[in-house]
């Protein structure tokens, strides 16, 4: 058995030209579950499912390239013709105070009416929308998860935005498929706090034993090939280079169309 994972969108920090930031969609047998949907992933999500054909949406951290288009997509499904039950979302705590700090004060109680949020512990597993979710403490410049994602066969871990950790390596162990942050190449000297390099990433899923590592978050204006290349110096395994439209499938099929 395996699950389906699209790309919806891969660009860090920003949406690049033609891209859209952090977005992850992961199928298995009908259920659905977003990771992250940051500025330009929801028009992506809306070509493999629509706003009524979501399970539910976790949510690593909220920075906007991670989070910002959860409005776009509960406005669609506060307006759909046959009116939906509030959308499971797992975040970090505080997400609600920022989720609505953009919106009026009249605005804000009505949008949290459309989400059913539950905060994120660490080390404590949640099912949400078909899939065992286990988060993990990230370090990063604000709250943040990593989350180990399975359905009781295959496994994949999603770092979010995080320095390297005992809790990364922790988190990544063994599974089939690591999506992890890359978001700075060796054409930079050095890196911001908060993130991992592209050697970063190809190390992390060497030490963890991974079976397949598949970068993301490269920041825009740097070599995705390059980012590859690093990693490769870490990490003999298969190495994807997430883009938009990409799917991939954690479990013995072909990886990557």
């Amino acid at each position: 058995m395996s699950f389906k994972v699209t790309v919806l969108g891969s660009s860090g920090g920003y949406a690049g030209a033609g891209r859209a930031c952090s977005g992850f969609l992961l199928e298995r047998d009908g259920d659905s579950l977003v990771l992250d949907l940051g500025s330009g992933a929801l028009s992506h999500l809306l070509e493999y499912r629509e706003p009524d054909d979501i399970g539910g949406v976790a949510l690593t951290h909220m920075h906007y390239d991670h989070y910002v288009d959860m409005h776009g997509l509960c406005t669609a499904r506060r307006f759909w013709p046959t009116g939906l039950p509030p959308l499971p979302v797992l975040a970090p705590p505080g997400a609600g105070d920022v989720l609505t700090a953009a919106l009026q004060e009249s605005s804000r109680e009505a949008f949290l009416e459309l989400i059913d949020l539950r905060v994120a512990s660490p080390g404590v597993e949640i099912d949400l929308a078909g899939f065992a979710i286990t988060p993990f403490a990230a370090k990063h410049v604000m709250d943040s998860l990593a989350y180990r994602v399975g359905d009781g066969e295959r496994t994949l871990f999603y770092t979010g935005d995080t320095e390297w950790s005992d809790e990364l390596l922790e988190g990544a162990r063994d599974v089939d498929m690591l999506i992890c942050e890359a978001t700075f190449t060796s054409q930079v000297p050095g890196k911001a706090p908060g993130h991992l390099s592209a050697r970063d990433a190809g190390r992390l899923a060497a030490e963890a034993g991974v079976g397949r590592l598949v970068i993301t978050h490269v920041w825009p204006t740097l070599d995705g090939k390059r980012a590859v290349e690093d990693a490769r110096g870490q990490f003999e395994g298969p190495i994807d280079l997430a883009l938009e439209d990409m799917v991939l499938f954690v479990g013995p099929y072909p990886c990557a169309t």
